[in-house]
């Protein structure tokens, strides 16, 4: 859903946005997180709009714009009124845009997860970042779906991690600090969507570093074989060429009943979080002709959740359908059935870095 508000008699800007909450009392409902804009503001008068998310079925929502300006020195936050509005009880499960090749296909029911788009800025034009399937009882996406071009990559190094305001903050686990170790093994606030691949833009970038973007990775993992997979999925797309990228941890493979560790995070919020036993990746790349896909190479990548220190990241490749067999995913669902049966069989890195 998209809220929109406009202003007039604006002198000076710091931001604008809206709060969100199940409470019409303006002190309750401001003392959330702010949903900022989305859309450029300008001096004087305009109108800005930002997207909410992750909203309960038949429920009254309030909500009240608001802009931070200079006020005696100091940027204060301004409000306007308190309106609402109520969702719909309906059994339609959200899904992903049918055009976006990245999309896996979207669950028959979402039951507690959450299927959520960011969307942000680039070269002054509002683009979609990246969506995941995110599962609170495991505090994680499930998968990553995103595309990777030059265009997005820059030298920004982002905010620090914080809460991703399109699901609710109770649903998160904080990673203020480093993850604990584990059984000896030290664990990082491993990206999901790398934040490398978004540093083009401020607005793009400091959304990779949600909570919900972060899952505790093995060190020398993170560090080593899945840094080096990650970089080598960078240097092969130049120009305006574009790969598709989904990504995720796997806690146990479909059909199997891998024991799953768990740390409290003690630091922070004391939340139960599960540790993968393993992670996954697999990319796509499209020829077109006429704006129709006709013709489409793809690879996948899966890794046991360990060190794998010294190991070469092309003896992980395997095709996508294995990838599929293993989660019960169906990725790059929206590709013409023609190509995708073939793209999707594929096990040879250089088949699909040389398409």
């Amino acid at each position: 859903m998209t809220l929109s508000a406009s202003y007039s008699g604006v002198q000076s800007f710091q931001g604008a946005g809206f709060y969100v909450g199940t409470s019409s009392n303006l002190n309750t409902l401001t003392s959330g997180q702010p949903i900022y804009a989305q859309s450029a503001l300008t001096i004087g008068s305009g109108s800005f709009n930002a997207s909410v998310g992750a909203l309960n079925e038949n429920t009254t929502y309030y909500y009240v714009a608001f802009v931070e300006v200079l006020v005696n020195g100091t940027y204060k936050e301004v409000y306007g009124t308190v309106k609402s509005f109520r969702t719909l009880s309906t059994s339609t499960v959200a899904t992903l845009n049918k055009d976006w090749l990245e999309a896996p296909e979207s669950p028959a029911s979402l039951g507690s997860k959450y299927l959520v788009t960011m969307r942000g800025q680039l070269n002054g034009k509002d683009v979609r970042n990246y969506s995941i399937l995110y599962d609170p009882a495991r505090y994680a996406a499930l998968w990553t779906a995103y595309v990777y071009s030059d265009a997005y990559h820059g030298s920004g190094t982002g905010n620090g991690w914080t809460v991703n305001t399109q699901i609710p903050a109770s649903k998160q686990t904080s990673v203020k600090y480093a993850y604990p170790s584990v059984d000896g093994v030290t664990y990082d606030r491993g990206h999901q969507i790398p934040n490398a691949d978004r540093n083009a833009d401020n607005s793009l970038q400091n959304q990779t570093y949600y909570w919900t973007n972060s899952t505790p990775q093995h060190a020398s993992f993170n560090q080593g074989i899945w840094n080096n997979l990650e970089n080598q999925v960078r240097n092969m797309v130049s120009g305006s060429d574009s790969v598709y990228v989904v990504t995720g941890p796997v806690y146990q493979t479909v059909g199997g009943s891998e024991t799953v560790r768990t740390f409290v995070n003690s630091s922070n919020d004391d939340k139960v979080v599960p540790i993968p036993n393993y992670y996954f990746k697999v990319l796509l790349k499209v020829r077109r002709s006429g704006g129709t896909v006709t013709a489409a190479s793809a690879i996948g990548f899966w890794f046991t959740h360990e060190a794998h220190s010294g190991e070469n990241w092309q003896n992980f490749a395997v095709s996508v359908d294995e990838v599929e067999r293993k989660t019960g995913f169906n990725f790059f669902a929206n590709l013409p059935p023609s190509v995708e049966t073939s793209a999707e069989a594929n096990t040879n890195w250089n088949t699909f870095r040389n398409f």
